[in-house]
């Protein structure tokens, strides 16, 4: 077979891998994991079982390349929703915004996400996933944090990290209460209030760093 056409089916390949996991996270989402099959999964991806079990030898590791799937999705959206600002404190707003305008428009997937986080949880050798998935949504707020404090001097790395991880525990507390007691309303009060919130730690870790100088 020539280069041409080994790349040529690596990518048939890839395209067919991509079709079976958004086949799944189509079945998870009305289904659940623990009522999921991958019987239910190959007919939604419209692939043959034995297709299916070729590019995922269990249940399991497709379950596991979902949530792989979900994490690159998710922090994709959040980086590019975010847009340039002045200073700390308005880079956490807008970003805090901007990932919960996301969350709340795909309020179906959070769930997956959340089961399958649970059923990494549960494996000894998939647990080191949902430790990655915290890190990776920790990064983006992170990343984005940096792009402006490098700027204004306000936060170190250090500091971003720290104000991205009291960021992100906040937005998950939120998250998990809009899905057990929907209310838009106060939700949205919630967010401006952890705003104000994140905007203070910062501020706080920003002087603390400045004290130590």
């Amino acid at each position: 077979m020539t280069t041409a056409g080994r790349e040529q089916v690596g990518a048939k390949g890839e395209r067919t891998r991509r079709q079976i996991i958004e086949g799944a996270l189509q079945a998870l989402r009305t289904g659940g994991v623990a009522a999921t099959t991958t019987r239910d999964i190959a007919a939604g991806a419209g692939v043959r079982l034995a297709t299916l079990h070729y590019h995922f030898e269990s249940k399991s590791a497709l379950l596991l390349a979902v949530l792989e799937y979900l994490i690159d999705e998710t922090t994709a959206a959040l980086r590019e929703e975010t847009s340039d600002t002045a200073d700390v404190a308005s880079c956490i707003r807008e970003s805090l915004r901007a990932g919960w305008r996301y969350l709340t428009r795909t309020l179906e997937l959070q769930i997956v996400q959340y089961e399958l986080t649970l059923y990494a949880l549960r494996r000894d050798d998939a647990a080191g996933l949902a430790a990655y998935q915290y890190d990776a949504y920790v990064r983006v707020y992170q990343d984005i944090l940096q792009g402006v404090a490098v700027r204004t001097g306000e936060l170190d790395a250090a500091g971003c990290a720290d104000v991205a991880r009291f960021m992100l525990a906040g937005i998950d507390g939120l998250l998990l209460q809009e899905l057990a007691k929907p209310n838009k309303a106060r939700s949205s009060r919630a967010i401006e209030t952890l705003i104000a919130a994140a905007q203070g730690f910062a501020s706080r870790v920003s002087n603390d760093r400045k004290a130590r100088r």
